[in-house]
């Protein structure tokens, strides 16, 4: 299986970046104020709902960054590590060149 590092490793800055962008989304959910709802939505307990609708996607939001995260960690593992292989596969061929 022939790996593009370049590519692989692209891949792995575009969901890094994308992690960013979903702690960041999270990190702005949920900053409404109880006063903005009015007396109204008060009585009726909007600002309470909100809140609890709020930190359940705050949740869901940092659940996934940090499944990103994990996926651009694997990437730039397996990235590393074809970029290892393909180095030494390259020295082995010098060396089997200098023999024969």
């Amino acid at each position: 299986m022939r790996i593009e590092g370049a590519v692989v490793g692209g891949y792995a800055a575009k969901v890094a970046g994308a992690a960013d962008e979903l702690e960041t989304a999270a990190g702005e959910v949920g900053t409404t104020t109880a006063e903005a709802y009015g007396g109204l939505a008060a009585q009726l307990g909007v600002p309470e709902s909100y809140t609890q609708a709020a930190h359940a996607l705050r949740g869901q939001l940092a659940a996934g960054a940090a499944a990103l995260r994990s996926v651009s960690a694997a990437l730039e593992q397996l990235t590393a590590g074809h970029a290892e292989r393909d180095s030494d596969a390259a020295e082995r061929i010098k060396r089997a060149g200098r023999v024969g």
